[in-house]
């Protein structure tokens, strides 16, 4: 019962982080396409840091 609850906090915490750098690129006028794979990887860990420290 505890690990599905840690799975389900998770995975939202996860679906956060992709929301908060979906509205960065928003505000910044950009796609997902028009970053690298290691520029989204350092987005998404900023977005995730963002997330977890609030």
């Amino acid at each position: 019962m505890n690990q599905t609850m840690n799975n389900t906090i998770d995975k939202d915490i996860f679906i956060t982080a992709l929301n908060e750098c979906y509205r960065r690129l928003n505000d910044a006028n950009l796609t997902v396409k028009d970053l690298s794979k290691e520029g989204f990887t350092l987005l998404f860990k900023s977005a995730y840091k963002a997330v977890t420290t609030k």
